[in-house]
C-alpha cells in the first residue's frame, strides 16, 4: 500500500451548473406565462358566456342551445372591452401593482425633487389616503347592497366597491399602522397568514367577478335593446316555401304566387338575428320585447332562404349612435 492518500475527486466546474439554472428559470417563466394565459382565457370565456346569455335571453333564446363553442364565447367577451373599460383596467392594474410593491414613503425636501417626482408623491399620497379609507369603501358597498332593488342596471357597483375595499385593505399602506408592532413577534403572525391575506384576497376576487358578471350582463341586455330598436338594419330575410307556413306577426307579409310556382309562398318583413348550422333565428320587423315572436326556421328542400342587406337609412337615435 502506498502512504500517499488518494487525491479527492475534482469538483465539476461551476459553469456546468449555469445551463441548468437557466433552464429552470426559463421553465418557471414559461409556466407562469401559461398559467396566466389559461386564467385570462377562462375569464374571457366566463365574460363571453355572461354577455351572450344576457344578449340572447332578451330575444327568448338560450345561448348554450345555439351551440356556441368555447372559442366563440371567449371572442364575444371582446364586446365588453371598450376604450373606457380598457383605461380603467390599465389604471387598476398599475395601482394594484404599486400598492402591492411600494414601500413606506421617505421624507424628502421639495427642493430636491423635480416636477415628475412631486407628481408621483402627490399621487402616492392620494392612493395612500384611499387605501386607509378602505373601510369606508366597504361600507359604501354594503349600503348599496341595501339599496339593491333600486339600483337597476348599476347593481354591479355594490360588489365592485366591496371587492375594491377588501383589496385596498390588503395593501401595505392600509396595513402600515396595524403592523408597526408585528416585527417583534413574526412567528405569532405566521399561522394567521392564510386568514389575514389569502382569504380576503380570495373573497375580493369573488366579489370582483360578481360585479364584472353583473356589468357584463347589463351591457349585453343594453346592446340587445339597441339591436331590437335598430332591427331594420339587420340582414333582410325572404322565405320561399312550397307550403304555407304558420308565421304571423307585425310587419310580416306573405304572398301567394300561384299553384304553378314551385315555391308558392313568399314571406318578407323578416330580419336575421343569427344563423347556426342551417337554422335561422328570425324576427319580424315589428318585433317588441313584450309580445314579439322569435321564429326558428330550418333550411330544407321545401324551403329556401334568401338574405339581403338591411335598410341603411337613418332610423332614429339608435342608428345614429351605431
Amino acid at each position: 500500500m502506498s502512504g500517499n492518500p488518494a487525491p479527492p475527486p475534482s469538483a465539476p466546474p461551476a459553469a456546468s451548473f449555469a445551463p441548468a439554472g437557466e433552464e429552470r428559470t426559463a421553465a418557471g417563466l414559461l409556466g407562469i406565462v401559461v398559467a396566466q394565459a389559461s386564467f385570462l382565457v377562462a375569464i374571457m370565456y366566463f365574460l363571453g358566456a355572461v354577455y351572450m346569455t344576457a344578449y340572447y335571453s332578451y330575444f327568448r333564446l338560450d345561448s348554450f342551445g345555439l351551440g356556441l363553442g368555447f372559442a366563440e364565447m371567449a371572442i364575444q367577451s371582446l364586446n365588453v372591452v371598450t376604450a373606457p373599460t380598457a383605461i380603467v383596467c390599465v389604471l387598476a392594474v398599475l395601482i394594484a401593482r404599486h400598492l402591492a410593491t411600494a414601500s413606506a414613503p421617505t421624507t424628502q425636501s421639495d427642493t430636491d425633487e423635480d416636477g415628475q417626482e412631486r407628481l408621483i408623491r402627490t399621487l402616492e399620497s392620494a392612493l395612500r389616503a384611499v387605501a386607509r379609507a378602505h373601510l369606508y369603501i366597504v361600507g359604501s358597498g354594503l349600503a348599496l347592497l341595501l339599496l339593491w332593488p333600486w339600483l337597476g342596471a348599476f347593481r354591479w357597483t355594490a360588489p365592485l366597491l366591496l371587492g375594491a375595499g377588501v383589496l385596498l385593505g390588503q395593501s401595505p399602506w392600509a396595513r402600515s399602522r396595524a403592523t408597526d408592532g408585528d416585527a417583534a413577534a413574526p412567528s405569532a403572525a405566521a399561522p394567521s397568514r392564510t386568514w389575514s391575506r389569502a382569504v380576503p384576497v380570495f373573497t375580493a376576487g369573488l366579489l370582483v367577478m360578481w360585479g364584472l358578471s353583473l356589468a357584463t350582463g347589463a351591457l349585453g341586455e343594453q346592446e340587445a335593446r339597441q339591436a331590437a330598436a335598430n332591427l331594420v338594419r339587420h340582414p333582410a330575410v325572404v322565405l320561399w316555401s312550397t307550403d304555407r307556413l304558420s308565421l304571423a306577426g307585425p310587419g310580416l307579409e306573405v304572398k301567394d304566387l300561384g299553384a304553378k310556382a314551385h315555391y308558392r309562398y313568399r314571406y318578407t318583413g323578416l330580419r336575421r338575428l343569427i344563423e347556426r348550422n342551417g337554422r335561422y333565428y328570425l324576427l319580424p320587423l315589428g318585433w317588441t320585447y313584450r309580445t314579439g315572436p322569435t321564429y326558428v326556421i330550418q333550411d330544407g328542400g321545401d324551403l329556401r332562404v334568401e338574405l339581403f342587406p338591411g335598410t341603411q337609412e337613418e332610423c332614429g337615435a339608435w342608428c345614429t349612435e351605431g
